[in-house]
């Protein structure tokens, strides 16, 4: 894509962009543009008159983020993203719009994330984490003369990265939060099971002693026939 937007930059043409049944509307722009500017009725010059009219009112936006090799890769094979544009550096957003931004992410009925009353707090903990490693950068910038960009992109992604472990944290303590609940069910049961023995042993306590004095009798009697 970015050599079509290259080409479109610097010649403002996109070489086999057009078919057949475009050529008749371009020559005849072409054909009142060169009529206008007193040169030769060609099929050149038309389409080159057409071209002007092309490059004069097409208006492009580009927005890329200088982080890592990718940016310097990508303006050092397509130079007209540097020659025929010009460069905007958009500053860093005001703390009022990360509040937004993060408010906004939170409450996504699609992110379901559900904090409750921690919301505010977790804003505000958003907030002052991105603000910290921009104040961080600068003071890496002023010591070791290297420039570490913090870009709303970093911003979300610290979102986007926060909804991730959440997600991942809420899964791991209600599996074991299910794994407790069920040893505790097998416990309790175990337990009731205890107490039914328990009292089945009192019940037949009588008839054990009973049993028992029987079985010594018993054994004396054969001792003597014995």
């Amino acid at each position: 894509m970015l050599e079509d937007v290259n080409t479109v930059l610097n010649s403002g043409d996109v070489p086999q962009l057009y078919k057949a049944e475009d050529e008749e509307p371009i020559m005849t722009i072409g054909r009142i543009e060169c009529t206008r500017k007193g040169l030769q009725l060609s099929k050149m010059n038309m389409f080159q008159c057409y071209l002007n009219r092309v490059k004069a009112n097409i208006h492009m936006v580009m927005a890329m983020s200088p982080l890592g090799e990718v940016f310097r890769s990508r303006l050092r094979m397509f130079p007209s993203l540097v020659n025929c544009c010009t460069i905007d550096w958009f500053t860093n957003w005001p703390a009022e719009a990360l509040v937004n931004v993060a408010r906004g992410s939170v409450q996504d009925p699609d992110a379901n994330m559900q904090l409750g009353a921690d919301e505010d707090a977790c804003i505000e903990l958003f907030k002052i984490m991105h603000q910290s490693v921009e104040q961080k950068s600068e003071e890496f910038k002023e010591s070791m003369r290297r420039i570490n960009y913090v870009t709303p992109t970093s911003y979300l992604e610290l979102l986007s990265t926060y909804k991730k472990i959440l997600a991942a944290q809420r899964f791991s303590v209600n599996r074991s939060r299910n794994r407790l609940a069920r040893g505790l069910d097998v416990l309790k049961n175990a337990a009731i099971e205890v107490d039914k023995l328990q009292k089945t042993l009192e019940a037949n306590a009588p008839v054990l002693a009973k049993t028992q004095i029987e079985v010594e009798e018993t054994k004396k009697v054969i001792a003597e026939k014995t």
